[in-house]
């Protein structure tokens, strides 16, 4: 059987051409750019150095999952787009087990000695994994989005590790690190070894096609996320309450400062933070865990009806869960009641979070400052009518 195989879930692109495993073509991309920019002329080059076409393939493999979730959509939807034009199957391919598949054991530990732990950093101290054999690839722990601590619990408490049939453990991919500081907490005292850097790798995705040859149809091939989406886990977060916005007070200022030099090249001075808080042609909100800290804040000022925002910060560890968005509609519902019509901002145009999360305010950009952050850091000037 000969089949394309290709993977968009993790910071790396790639894609190949295999028959009955044996390798012809392959190309692995570590680009910065997005999926979407590299990805289908990547394809095309494989392609292309093969001598393939794609009526001459039997499949399309695609790892669906976990990972990414905007790669996982990218790579989805090119694959089945091209095997729903040329009339072919697919096989779904999970992304750790392309992992586990793309790294060998060099260590001096036996593989049947070994417990192969591929993990994706899913942050805040999650990870997307499972727990295999390392000589057989026999699933000990299903694949699903673990907290770290509690993979590392569970996998202590294995039988195979309390009795000492497995006496080491080796963690690939971007979440060793997260893993390796998981085990250290509870204790675990068999050898870890950790492989940060490992990454999916065709040969990894064509090993597990080859492993699980299930072909299904282009239409119904789905992403296998394990994971609640952002908004899913925003909705999760306010229902429990976890969080709260507030005024920013005069003491909170020390944390905020934090949250500017730890986010922001030239963040702002003390005396500047607590006129945001004091003076009355300005304010400043905080989010607070319900342990204290403080997480996220926002400061503005305003003449008339028009208001200027300053710094949208949000603590690295709690990106991704909607403070951000929450935050600005907090701010913009507070300044629609005193009256502004107008809000401005700058943001510097390669932040992409930033800039998806103001348009999703309500936020449109009407112009470019040239030089405005620095050379060669624009500025993209957005308002907001409310």
């Amino acid at each position: 059987m000969k089949i394309l195989v290709c993977d968009t879930s993790n910071q790396n692109a790639s894609a190949g051409i295999y028959e009955d495993g044996k390798e012809i073509a392959y190309e692995l991309s570590f680009e910065t750019r997005t999926h979407s920019e590299t990805f289908m002329p990547l394809v095309h080059r494989v392609m292309e150095q093969a001598g393939i076409k794609h009526q001459d393939l039997d499949a399309y493999a695609i790892t669906v999952g976990p990972g990414s979730f905007t790669g996982i959509r990218i790579g989805l939807a090119a694959v089945k787009g091209m095997a729903l034009a040329a009339n072919k199957p697919c096989i779904a391919v999970s992304s750790t087990e392309a992992l586990a598949r793309s790294c060998e054991n060099a260590t001096a530990t036996a593989r049947e000695e070994t417990i192969l732990v591929p993990a994706i950093d899913a942050r805040n101290n999650r990870v997307f994994a499972r727990a295999f054999e390392d000589d057989t690839m026999k699933a000990l722990i299903p694949e699903d989005a673990y907290d770290a601590d509690e993979l590392a619990k569970k996998i202590k408490n294995m039988p195979e590790v309390v009795y000492g049939t497995r006496r080491q453990i080796l963690v690939v991919g971007s979440g060793a690190e997260v893993m390796k500081k998981a085990f250290e907490r509870n204790n675990v005292h068999i050898n870890v070894y950790c492989a940060k850097g490992a990454a999916i790798t065709p040969k990894g995705v064509a090993g597990a096609a080859f492993a699980n040859p299930e072909l299904i149809s282009a239409r119904d091939v789905k992403a296998a996320y394990c994971a609640a989406s952002q908004a899913e886990r925003l909705r999760k977060t306010e229902a429990k309450d976890e969080f709260k916005i507030r005024p920013a007070t005069t003491e909170d200022v020390g944390r905020i400062m934090c949250l500017e030099e730890d986010s922001i090249p030239h963040p702002w001075q003390r005396n500047e933070i607590e006129k945001l808080i004091t003076e009355d042609n300005k304010c400043a909100f905080v989010t607070e865990k319900s342990n204290g800290q403080i997480v996220c804040y926002i400061g503005c000022d305003f003449v008339l009806d028009e208001c200027n925002i300053g710094n949208l910060v949000t603590d690295e560890d709690e990106r991704g869960k909607g403070l951000a968005t929450a935050m600005m509609k907090h701010l913009l519902e507070y300044l629609k009641e005193k009256g502004i019509k107008n809000v401005y901002l700058e943001v510097e145009s390669t932040n992409l979070p930033a800039i998806a999360v103001y348009k999703k305010c309500g936020f449109k950009s009407y112009n470019i400052r040239k030089g405005y952050f620095g050379t060669g850091r624009d500025a993209i000037l957005m308002d907001c009518e409310i």
